[in-house]
């Protein structure tokens, strides 16, 4: 698997700042989240990584397709994690807060990442995220999300996630937004937002939520 990323990190900067990894949505690029970035903390030191699937033709990249079933896509999210683990892992960067941050398709990569990896992700930002998780209805033996953490690594005290839709959002159902708020109460202690007027985007009013969650 190839990865293409942009880096920027401030070497003047303390060993235990926070370091974002960032995955863009659909048909976008790795400028995407450094955009959003930028808005959130034009400072902050991150890695923001170029999907692995390209659209030929009509340009952007994607971490799958379209047409997967949720069983190719949560496959190919947990590979992609376990590539990026093992790169985070031969960098110097330990002491680090690493936070997965991701919109759309690369918000559900990056919950696979936050889920899968408790061990190395700090917290999560997860903006309008996709959800592939089978149901129990789909696949009654399929993985609970519990089953797949780490849960020797996982404190009493439960990880923060933040969690953002839009109220208008049509490209994730609201069956599925639901289901990914219960996947992640089963293990987070989620702070969950809601935007009027909001589609499949962001806004200021979502930056400014995550400022403030980050702080605490």
């Amino acid at each position: 698997m190839r990865f293409t990323k942009v880096t920027s990190i401030d070497s003047a900067h303390d060993a235990e700042d926070r370091l974002f990894v960032m995955f863009h949505g659909y048909g976008n690029d790795e400028y995407e989240m450094i955009r959003i970035m930028a808005a959130i903390d034009p400072e902050a030191d991150y890695i923001s990584f170029r999907g692995v699937v390209e659209r030929p033709y009509l340009g952007g990249d994607a971490w799958y397709g379209k047409d997967d079933t949720d069983e190719e896509i949560q496959r190919q999210c947990s590979a992609i994690g376990d590539e990026v683990v093992d790169m985070l892992d031969s960098t110097a960067l330990h002491n680090k807060r690493v936070i997965p941050i991701g919109f759309s398709q690369g918000g559900y990569l990056a919950y696979r990442l936050f889920a899968e990896h408790p061990e190395v992700f700090d917290t999560a930002v997860l903006l309008s995220p996709a959800f592939h998780d089978p149901s129990d209805a789909d696949d009654p033996d399929a993985p609970s999300v519990e089953e797949s953490m780490v849960l020797e690594d996982v404190t009493d005290s439960k990880p923060k996630v933040f969690l953002g839709y839009g109220d208008l959002d049509t490209e994730v159902t609201p069956e599925r937004r639901q289901r990914m708020r219960h996947a992640l109460s089963t293990f987070a202690d989620l702070s969950d937002k809601i935007y009027e007027g909001m589609r499949h985007d962001v806004c200021d009013k979502e930056f400014a939520d995550i400022r403030r969650f980050l702080q605490n």
